[in-house]
Parts: C-alpha cells; sequence; structure tokens
C-alpha cells in the first residue's frame, strides 16, 4: 500500500521516530509483572514467558541477530551484562550506515549514523533487544492467551516455542523461541490473525553466559554530548481523551514538542503488551481538510484525519482496526 501523504507523524515529533522503531521499547514504561507461582508446572507457557522476562534482564550473553521489519533485513549485534548492580547493553548495526544504541545508568543514548546523539530516559522494562514483550502482567490474561507449540533449534540452541495469541481483533500475536534452560529469548515474530509474520528477530550467533567486554559495552564518541528528546511531559493534564478506547487499551502518559504549538500533544496508550502513539496538532487554517487516511507498513498501522481546526494521527503495532477506533473516538476535554 503507497503511504498516504501526510500519513505520518506530525514533523515537530519525527525526529525520535527517525531514530528508529527498533528503539521505541525504550521509550515506553510497561506495566507492573505479577507473580510467579512456583508450585505451577515450570514448562507452562505463562512460566516459561515469566521466566523470560528474568532471563533478558539478568543474564550475561552476546550475540548477532537478524532483525527483519517493513521490508528490509538488518543485521545488529548486542552485548548485554546483567550479572552487576546495574543492567548494560549495547547494540550496534552490522549493516548499512553504522548506528548504535547504549542503555546504562539512567540513560539511553542512540546514535544513529550522520545525526547527533540523543538521550532517552532508561524507563523500567526498557530493553534494545526487538519484539521481546512484557508477559508479567496478570491482566494480560484477558486479551492474550498463552501456549506451548512444540520445540525447535536456534542458533546452535535447543528452543521452546511459545505463542502469544490474541482473544480479538485489535492486537497482533508473538511467537516465541525460548532457549531450553534459561528461557533467553532466541527468536520472536510478530503475526497476525492469519498466522502472516510481519516482523521478527532471530540470533543467528550467540553466546548465553559469558560477560562482554568494558569496551563492547561502552558508546562510541559523541555519546556524552547528546541532546534529550523534544518533548516534555505534560503529566496528565492533556487536553484530548479517548472515549472508545479498544479494549483493554488505557492511557499512560501525555507530552508535546517543546518547540511545538502549545495545543500540540503527544498521548501514549497501551494494552500492557502494545503500545499506540496519539499525536494531536494544530492545522493550518489555510489548508484544506483533508479526508481519512490509513498507512500499513509492516506491523505499523497509521490512521490520520482532520477535525476542528487539528489533525490527529494514531499509529503503533496494532491491526488498523485499532488505531481507526481511537483516532474516531478522541474527543477534546471540555475546560
Amino acid at each position: 500500500m503507497r503511504e498516504a501523504d501526510g500519513a505520518g507523524p506530525p514533523r515537530a515529533n519525527r525526529r525520535a521516530l527517525r531514530l528508529g522503531r527498533l528503539l521505541l521499547l525504550i521509550l515506553t514504561p510497561l506495566g507492573a509483572p505479577g507473580p510467579v507461582h512456583a508450585a505451577d508446572d515450570a514448562a507452562a507457557p505463562a512460566n516459561l514467558l515469566a521466566k523470560m522476562s528474568l532471563a533478558v534482564r539478568g543474564l550475561n550473553y552476546q550475540g548477532s541477530f537478524i532483525y527483519e521489519h517493513d521490508g528490509q533485513i538488518d543485521a545488529l549485534r548486542l552485548f548485554h551484562a546483567g550479572d552487576g548492580a546495574e543492567e548494560r547493553e549495547r547494540l550496534i548495526s552490522l549493516s548499512g550506515a553504522r548506528s548504535e544504541a547504549v542503555r546504562s545508568g539512567g540513560s539511553v543514548a542512540c546514535l544513529p549514523a550522520g545525526s547527533p546523539a540523543v538521550l532517552f530516559p532508561n524507563r523500567d522494562g526498557a530493553r534494545l533487544l526487538p519484539l521481546v514483550p512484557e508477559t508479567r502482567n496478570a491482566a494480560l490474561r484477558s486479551f492474550y492467551a498463552f501456549a506451548a507449540d512444540g520445540t525447535d533449534r536456534v542458533a546452535g540452541y535447543g528452543a521452546r516455542i511459545v505463542d502469544i495469541v490474541p482473544r480479538d481483533a485489535y492486537r497482533y500475536g508473538y511467537r516465541i523461541w525460548l532457549e531450553s534452560d534459561s528461557a533467553l529469548p532466541l527468536r520472536s515474530a510478530v503475526v497476525d490473525a492469519s498466522k502472516r509474520v510481519l516482523e521478527q528477530f532471530a540470533f543467528v550467533d550467540l553466546e548465553i553466559g559469558a560477560r562482554p567486554r568494558e569496551g563492547d559495552l561502552a558508546a562510541g564518541a559523541g555519546a556524552d554530548a547528546g541532546v534529550p528528546p523534544d518533548e516534555i511531559p505534560l503529566g496528565r493534564a492533556t487536553r484530548w481523551r479517548v472515549v472508545d478506547p479498544p479494549p483493554g487499551f488505557h492511557f499512560l502518559y501525555s507530552q508535546r514538542a517543546a518547540q511545538g504549538a502549545a495545543q500540540a500533544e503527544h498521548q501514549m496508550l497501551s494494552d500492557g503488551l502494545a503500545d499506540v502513539s496519539v499525536y494531536v496538532e494544530p492545522r493550518d487554517a489555510r489548508e484544506p481538510a483533508q479526508p481519512d487516511r490509513a498507512t500499513q507498513k509492516g506491523v505499523l498501522s497509521v490512521y490520520a484525519r482532520d477535525t476542528d481546526g487539528f489533525r490527529i494521527t494514531v499509529l503503533g503495532g496494532v491491526p488498523r482496526a485499532t488505531v481507526e477506533r481511537i483516532a474516531r473516538s478522541l474527543q477534546p476535554i471540555s475546560p
């Protein structure tokens, strides 16, 4: 499908998005995890996924993986140290223009090729490995089912396959290959209702248990001179609300571009697993209103509409029905 003009995020907010959808997870706080019950079967899908959430943060590992998204394939290398008081990791591109991201301490430094470094807060639940959902929130059971689906072999390791199956048409599913002993994710794919793979990553070389060298975890030149992202938090002082969100999706936070219009706003909604961004920007009165328009590219759905002097753009890794329902039910809050 050809991308419609004006169906992307507002101009003032594009800079952070251009750093790559690979880094979306580092910007979004995740729901509070629920308890893991030791009495349950250790091989049950829910417990394997809970073990995965601990492994991806607490283990030492390093390896190269392939990331297939938006009709292209990227090769990347990840270094992760999780055995100390502070979790640290570094992600480096191996194909195309060299870029990297480093997560350490209170910030994440993104160093895109040919552009200044940008610093983001190191939120709870942040990680640089893509397509690894946080599944320890017990509320997810209302909207997703977990199922085991056999075994396989990835990057030389035995793997157990777990499916995360949505219970309705407002979210995508996952198929995850977990290393048999540690439950570290070796491969993960986002799938639609027909089980078609929309986006996936897979390790091709991996070493579990070996702590990366200090030089492998350190950021390249320019990271210390990075600039903060160009959005400032609004707290819950939002001027807009989604009156009829898809089941399970709730408001997380609101912010606006520091140099943008005072009436502009960026909201984040989530069901605990899938995240959706809502951008509201005043429309130039000299421009005619455009009809509603939709774009689909890989897992990313975008829906844009003009209403009451504003341009609304909703985008996220969810089906089109989700972003369309959110866009059509967004309303201004009366003073």
